[in-house]
């Protein structure tokens, strides 16, 4: 009970914090890197071609230095997400523990799929069987291409928003400014924010059934919905053979220790 009524209050806050993230001109709105929660990811500036910025630094520099950041910053985060997605670790961040909540629910009201995404839940539910880092990485690993995705869309927003700036002179735009976006930018190389994304297009979606005239969303429902149910079989297949290992354990010790009375009654 104490479970549900956690999730329940992470869930309502969750409406709050998608809907405030990759904002650039928002100044202190919250994302995943500044609730606590922060992304490891930064870009390794060590290889740039443009050089540093500093206090003499002008506009074309500013700008320069801008455009290079983002090239360099998406193919680093590449990289880093498909590492980060071929590990297999226990989800410890609340934050993504409640998103991964927030999709399996989604996708059941759009599909219909409770008895798949009940399981689902019972993996990123503290104290269930199903709780174990092997088992949270089939989704993690299931849902990599989506989450992947959700990163490119929420940083081309992000960068889109930045470059729009390049016009601004140092007094508006300053050299501190773009450091503190870079920072930003680096933040949402992370599976928070691919997760976030994934949950915004299938309430794009629930959307697109009550009302006409919503755009399509930019990552498939049908395909993150595939990818939960994929998930959930193989969860499944392993809780079911850890099982029957567990009783064939069982098993072979009552054998054992048969066997071992045996031979100490003949020895008797």
């Amino acid at each position: 009970m104490k479970c549900i009524k956690k999730y329940i209050l992470l869930l309502s806050s969750l409406v709050i914090f998608t809907g405030c993230v990759s904002d650039l001109n928002s100044g202190n709105s919250l994302a995943p890197g500044e609730s606590g929660q922060g992304s490891r990811f930064s870009t390794n500036q060590y290889s740039f071609l443009t050089s540093q910025l500093d206090a003499t630094s002008s506009k074309n520099d500013r700008n320069s230095f801008l455009e290079e950041f983002i090239t360099q910053s998406d193919m680093q985060c590449q990289h880093y997400l498909l590492n980060s997605q071929n590990r297999t670790e226990k989800v410890t961040n609340s934050v993504e523990q409640t998103l991964y909540m927030s999709i399996f629910d989604t996708v059941s009201l759009l599909f219909g799929v409770k008895y798949i995404t009940d399981t689902a839940k019972e993996v990123f539910i503290s104290n269930t069987n199903t709780n174990t880092p092997e088992n949270q990485s089939m989704y993690q690993n299931a849902l990599g291409p989506e989450i992947k995705r959700g990163v490119e869309i929420a940083r081309l927003r992000y960068a889109n928003a930045m470059r729009a700036r390049k016009n601004e002179n140092l007094e508006s735009y300053s050299i501190t400014n773009l450091q503190n976006d870079m920072a930003k930018y680096d933040k949402q190389c992370s599976n928070e924010f691919g997760l976030i994304e994934i949950n915004k297009a299938l309430r794009q979606a629930q959307n697109q059934m009550m009302r006409s005239g919503v755009a399509k969303p930019k990552i498939d429902p049908v395909s993150i919905k595939k990818k939960v149910e994929d998930a959930t079989k193989k969860v499944e297949e392993e809780t079911k053979k850890k099982e029957v290992k567990k009783k064939e354990a069982v098993i072979n010790e009552k054998i054992k220790q048969i066997e071992k009375n045996k031979i100490y009654k003949v020895d008797k």
